[in-house]
């Protein structure tokens, strides 16, 4: 996979001096208008539970989901905090920085997971959608469900 080099957009800013340089990023200021040059990257999404596969480039400043809406793909999703399960994926191949996906333990991450609606891409990115009710027993699991099953409330004691 290949990444994009460069992503031009226009950015209109009260103080353009505020537009700090940014590793990767080249900006040109001029009448209050910043000229943003922010670097792209390929993200393929397999869609398991449509059988799609869904190519789209993605600014390392956006989110996954949020650009891939904007391309006009339709991907799972629910909270959009990176508090649920929704729109997780296994990535296959890549990198993203997710500092606000809650919905996922550091050990998941480590073994690839991803909250699109909370990824921003590092790299060319492959990935595959996961179900929900998979990754949210991986994530919750060893809590819930273990006990013994009782009638009344959960506070009355015996």
């Amino acid at each position: 996979m290949a990444t994009s080099p460069f992503l031009t957009s226009f950015v209109r800013h009260r103080d353009p001096r505020l537009l700090w340089p940014v590793a990767g990023v080249a900006s040109v200021v001029a009448h209050g208008v910043a000229l943003v040059m922010v670097r792209t990257h390929t993200v393929t999404v397999h869609h398991r539970q449509t059988g799609r596969i869904y190519t789209v480039e993605v600014p390392e400043d956006r989110y996954i989901l949020q650009s891939a809406e904007s391309q006009g793909v339709e991907l799972p999703f629910a909270c959009r905090n990176g508090a649920c399960t929704t729109c997780a994926v296994r990535l296959l191949e890549g990198e993203v920085d997710q500092p606000e996906a809650m919905g996922l333990s550091p050990d998941l991450r480590r073994q690839g997971y991803a909250l699109l609606c909370v990824s921003y891409p590092r790299s060319a990115i492959q990935a595959e959608t996961q179900d929900e009710d998979e990754v949210y027993e991986l994530q919750f699991g060893r809590y819930f469900g273990k006990g013994k099953v009782r009638m009344g409330l959960p506070l009355e004691d015996d």
